[in-house]
């Protein structure tokens, strides 16, 4: 993987970490188009053969409760409190 896309997923991940703290909601689309809307989980963090490339993070994510492969996700946004 390209340090770019690398660095997309790191984007993703820390997006989610941040998200978190504040108690917002974040939108993840992935591949295909479905969406995933919820209180995201920061992507836990890993090593070696279940880390996704060299991101330090393991390839999930859970947002709303629901477990996404942080390698299919295309589009990540966080939601303003009181937004749909």
């Amino acid at each position: 993987m390209d340090d770019s896309v690398a660095q997309f997923f790191v984007s993703v991940g820390k997006l989610c970490a941040d998200a978190r703290l504040a108690g917002l909601t974040v939108c993840l689309r992935v591949v295909g188009g479905r969406e995933f809307v919820g209180l995201p989980e920061p992507p836990p963090e890993t090593e070696r053969d279940h880390e996704l490339d060299t991101t330090g993070y393991a390839d999930a994510i859970s947002v709303g409760g629901v477990m996404v492969a942080l390698s299919d996700v295309v589009e990540a946004s966080v939601r303003r409190p009181g937004q749909p």
